[in-house]
Order: C-alpha cells, then sequence, then structure tokens
C-alpha cells in the first residue's frame, strides 16, 4: 500500500511539473501576441480549486493526465468576431508559435533537468563508454545459437558504427525479431555475423543474450561472512570453480548459487599467489543466496560529473541521442517492426515515477522526469488532430493551399483525432492493467 501511495503521489508531481510547463509555453507566447486566456488548467474534467485573476482562471481539475489552455477565440465552432484578442483572429505564424511553444517548453525542460544531472552526477552502467567486446555468452540464448564469440568485438549494426555498450544496448532492446547484422573484429579479421534478437519479458523488448568483460573480482567482504571465513579478501580474483575455469562474475554467482550448504572450491589469484579456498553458500531469512561478497561496485555502476560547461554540451548530446532513438521506436512501432507490448502508459508511468522518488537521489528522478518530459514535447508534434502537432500540420497544410479549410472538414478532423487518441490511450492502459495480471491467472481463463 506504501508502494502505491508513492506511485500515485510521485505520479501527480512529475505529471503536474510538466504538464505545467507545457502549458506555460502556450501561455506565455499566446499572452505574449495579446490572445486572451480564458482558462488556464492542470487536469481535465470538473473544476476542483482554483483562483481568477483578471480575465483567466487558474484551475486543478479532477482528472490529472493532461491540461490545457482555453484562448479567446480558438474554437472554430464558437463565433469569431476578428477581435484583436482571439487566436483565430491572429496570423498563422502567431499560431503556429503558440502551439509549438508547449513542446519546445518540454524539450527545453528536459535539457535543463538533464544538465543538472550531469552536474549532481548520473549513475551508468561502468561499460556504458566501453566498446563492445564480448565477455560472456550467455547458453540457451540468441547470441549462443549464433557464430559470436567471447572476445569478439561488435564494431557495426546493419552497416552503422556501433561505439559503445551503451548504444548498443539500446539498439537490441528496440529489436526484438528483428534481423540484424552484426559487424564482427575476431583476432584481426572483420566478420558478419546475423542475429535476430528474441522477443522477452512483459514488453517484448529485445535481448541478445552476451554480456561485457566482468573479471570474477571479489569487491567488500561480508564482515564475519562465509566468504571471509573462507579466506576471500577484497581484490582477489576468482579463476576456477572445483577446477573448471572462469572468466566472467556471472557464471561465477550461478554456480555458486547452485551449490548452497555445500563447499566449493575456488581458485584463487591474489597478486602473484595462486591457491585454493572453500566457500559453502547459505541462505538468508528471506531465502536469498549469500556468499559473503558482492562485485566491486565500480565495476558494475559508475557515477559521473561534470562542470557546467562540459554538461551543457553532454546534455546537448543526450537529448539528441535520445530523440534520434525516440524516432526510431516511432518508425519501428507504425511499420509494425516493434510490439506494441513495449508501450506505457499512465499506471507504468506511476510506477516508474515511484520506483525514482524512493531510491532518493533527486539526480534518478530528474533523469526520469528529463525522460518523460522529452517524449512528451516529441509526441505532442506528431500530426495527429487534437495534439499540438495535428493543429501545427492543418495551419501549415491551409497556409499551402492559401485557403482556410471549411468548418465542416475541420470538425470530422478532430473528431477523427480525438478517436485515435481516446483508443490508443485505453490501449495503453490495457497493456498496463495485463502486465499487472500474474501469468498464472491467465492459465485459468477457458479461451
Amino acid at each position: 500500500m506504501f508502494d502505491i501511495a508513492t506511485n500515485i503521489l510521485a505520479l501527480l508531481f512529475v505529471l503536474g511539473v510538466l504538464i505545467f510547463v507545457h502549458e506555460f509555453g502556450h501561455f506565455f507566447v499566446a499572452k505574449a501576441f495579446g490572445v486572451g486566456i480564458e482558462v488556464f488548467s492542470l487536469g481535465f474534467g470538473k473544476r476542483l480549486l482554483g483562483f481568477r485573476k483578471g480575465d483567466t482562471d487558474y484551475r486543478i481539475s479532477a482528472l490529472p493526465l493532461g491540461g490545457y489552455v482555453k484562448m479567446v477565440g480558438e474554437n472554430p465552432e464558437e463565433e469569431v468576431t476578428g477581435a484583436d484578442n482571439e487566436f483565430l483572429s491572429k496570423p498563422k505564424w502567431q499560431r503556429f508559435l503558440v502551439l509549438v511553444a508547449g513542446p519546445v517548453m518540454n524539450v527545453a525542460l528536459a535539457f535543463v533537468f538533464t544538465v543538472a544531472v550531469y552536474q549532481l552526477g548520473i549513475r551508468v552502467l561502468a561499460d556504458a563508454d566501453d566498446p563492445v567486446v564480448l565477455g560472456l555468452i550467455e547458453p540457451g540464448t540468441v547470441a549462443a545459437a549464433s557464430d559470436l564469440q567471447v572476445g569478439d568485438r561488435i564494431v557495426s549494426v546493419d552497416g552503422d558504427p556501433m561505439p559503445n555498450w551503451e548504444q548498443f544496448r539500446l539498439l537490441i532492446l528496440i529489436s526484438a525479431n528483428q534481423p540484424l547484422t552484426l559487424g564482427v573484429v575476431r583476432n584481426g579479421y572483420e566478420l558478419e555475423i546475423p542475429v535476430t534478437p528474441a522477443a522477452t519479458g512483459e514488453q517484448a523488448v529485445g535481448r541478445l543474450g552476451v554480456y561485457s568483460v566482468l573479471p570474477p573480482e571479489v569487491g567488500p567482504v561480508r564482515e564475519g561472512g562465509v566468504a571471509e571465513a573462507a579466506g576471500l579478501r577484497r581484490g582477489d580474483l576468482i579463476v576456477a570453480v572445483d577446477g573448471e575455469s572462469i572468466g566472467h562474475y556471472n557464471p561465477l554467482f550461478g554456480k555458486l548459487s547452485d551449490r548452497v550448504g555445500q563447499g566449493v572450491t575456488l581458485t584463487v589469484e591474489r597478486g602473484s599467489e595462486r591457491f585454493e579456498v572453500v566457500l559453502t553458500p547459505q541462505l538468508d531469512e528471506q531465502g536469498a543466496v549469500v556468499v559473503g561478497f558482492t562485485p566491486e561496485p565500480d565495476r558494475i555502476l559508475k557515477i559521473r560529473s561534470y562542470p557546467l560547461g562540459e554538461a551543457i554540451v553532454r546534455a546537448g548530446s543526450e537529448i539528441k541521442s535520445q530523440s534520434m532513438m525516440l524516432g526510431e521506436i516511432l518508425k519501428r512501432l507504425f511499420t509494425g517492426r516493434m510490439s506494441i507490448k513495449t508501450l506505457s502508459g499512465p499506471i507504468e508511468i506511476a510506477r516508474f515515477s515511484g520506483g525514482a522518488a524512493r531510491t532518493g537521489d533527486p539526480s534518478v528522478l530528474l533523469q526520469f522526469m528529463a525522460f518523460i518530459s522529452l517524449q512528451l514535447g516529441i509526441l505532442n508534434l506528431l500530426p495527429i488532430p487534437v495534439l499540438d502537432g495535428g493543429q501545427i500540420a492543418l495551419i501549415l497544410f491551409e497556409g499551402a493551399i492559401r485557403r482556410d479549410l471549411s468548418l465542416k472538414v475541420k470538425e470530422r478532423i478532430m473528431q477523427v483525432g480525438l478517436i485515435l487518441i481516446v483508443s490508443l490511450m485505453a490501449l495503453v492502459i490495457t497493456l498496463d492493467v495485463s502486465k499487472l495480471i500474474p501469468d498464472s491467472w491467465w492459465d485459468l481463463l477457458p479461451f
């Protein structure tokens, strides 16, 4: 119950900030051009509370999943008198700027938050900037069934350069069931290896089954634990388990987990010395496997902090990279090359918002808000009626044909847009709910 309450409060905070900034963009530019504002609302539906200043009603409404600015004379169905404070009486270029201001403010907010995150310190996987050199191929995966080998360096995917693990993981994530050609360098020779990432998890994201190099080095050792009792120290390198050579941390923990309550012989290197110890994995009160040590934290995660100037440059690069990735995701969704299960609605956003808030780290929450704000800004520019992008497209089209469309045509366009948006919201909420239902429950259904 505590998690649910946190999720709801975090969702209200995240959406409240992002929607306020978006609507303030419309509000500010409209005011600058002398357009009258009747309502500035966070949320839709029934007015809950607010105040009136001048001719504007500033309110919070019952349904918090959005917001709006109601401008004087913006609805073609209303009587447009040609008064100077009416939205539709303004030149098309001014209306264009009013409409685009909301998404632009969201992108700007994403940039500001990202700059702040880079200054506070951003948590990334330690190998994020490393070349894509394979340190482990998981048995039973797509990678294991391919010609990939440990030690291969992946330098391209479908001919596009692949400089680091961060970009490679993102590409695999959005490429479920999509054939890819990996450009591989092995022992100085260039190879091309075809793979098709498997669709995994509730969101059917792509998975290959490869990992970066992570030597099985002993990190922090728990005082009084089984590792200390066995004689292990921080910095020791485990090179074999029961005489079987091992070169990656993941299979080391897997082998230890399979031998709970049994003595496991580990071959250890400490400097120039090599020796054997016997470690007996145990279970804690919650049933989790305890081996008495963890990996070296710096080999798993790292925190990157930068001065303001470099943070600005890196934030700009990150916003550009995320925008291009979102464009690629949208293209794959519309062409059927990516599952709709990857979409997230308000329930999933609430869960992620709550998770970010519960970390207690402001940089994690800011990073999440920057991510959502950027998506909100870009998605609002899609040429779908009802969205800002749909109205912008209509203005540009009318400008191109040098006349305004009839009121009847505009009404039909808006109706289609409304149906699309409502259908999309119903779809993502349904997907969100389906992810909350345990797989075993589906087996009880008679169909």
